[in-house]
């Protein structure tokens, strides 16, 4: 008898330790939702509240006026289009965080004195510009004016006077000059010794050079090498003796000119 109840008393106390773990784990648990559900309202809240924080101070900042561009700082600023860049600025006069860099660079590109342009920030009110412009190398006369245009064919600006100090290219049309553009970079290298330049089918372009009198082709390219090799040429004493009126240097190792009589005759 004393077996059976020590048994039966045994088990009792299994069955109620276990029971009691269980009411421990389940109390356990409970307070374990509890304390995370409390951590992620937490969390949660300082989220809101920095998130309110990061609208607040950005409305602040967006609309403080200390910020507000005040001054363009111009380095290089072009001068023939003054006028429609001073237009074009105006329209970028806002929080300067705010400027679209990307819209202010495009308008400024239009202008086609305007190479490349180069826009930075400098806090709190002021943004720089720096301006790589293009060179005025040629003129062309159109309708009693004249185009300036660069090395690429770009027209940069109207004149109505002549400038001595760009070369001329002479009789060529409007349309034409889109024919003679390629040419413009290599012509620029000789700028110096050009009197004007012209186009005359079907040799292509056409050089009259300073202190020369005959007219030259020089093909499409090589325009400094071929001249110079033809100038050698004409100071021997056969050549001499011709009134040369053009050179035609388009071809490789030879050249073949016109003349009119010879000097001596």
């Amino acid at each position: 008898m004393n077996s059976i109840a020590r048994s039966a008393f045994k088990g009792e106390s299994d069955f109620l330790r276990r029971h009691n773990n269980k009411m421990v784990n389940k109390e356990k648990r409970i307070r374990i939702i509890q304390v995370r559900g409390l951590h992620i309202f937490v969390i949660f809240v300082l989220m809101i509240a920095a998130a309110f924080g990061a609208y607040k101070l950005g409305s602040f900042v967006l609309t403080w006026e200390k910020l507000n561009v005040k001054k363009f700082v111009l380095i290089n600023k072009p001068t023939y289009h003054a006028p429609r860049l001073e237009k074009m600025l105006k329209q970028f006069r806002g929080n300067i965080l705010t400027i679209n860099f990307d819209k202010l660079q495009e308008k400024l590109l239009s202008l086609n004195e305007v190479k490349e342009v180069y826009l930075s920030r400098q806090l709190p009110s002021t943004v720089e510009i720096k301006f790589l412009l293009r060179k005025p190398i040629f003129q062309v006369a159109f309708n009693e004016k004249y185009n300036i245009i660069d090395v690429e064919g770009v027209v940069l600006y109207t004149s109505e006077k002549s400038n001595e100090e760009l070369i001329r290219i002479h009789d060529v049309k409007q349309e034409e000059l889109e024919i003679l553009a390629p040419y413009l970079p290599e012509l620029s290298r000789i700028k110096d010794s050009i009197d004007y330049i012209s186009l005359k089918k079907p040799y292509g372009v056409a050089l009259k050079l300073k202190g020369k009198s005959e007219i030259f082709y020089p093909g499409e390219t090589d325009f400094a090498s071929k001249i110079n090799y033809y100038l050698k040429l004409r100071q021997r004493p056969l050549l001499k003796d011709y009134i040369v009126k053009s050179v035609d240097l388009r071809f490789k190792d030879r050249f073949y000119f016109e003349y009119d009589t010879e000097v001596n005759n």
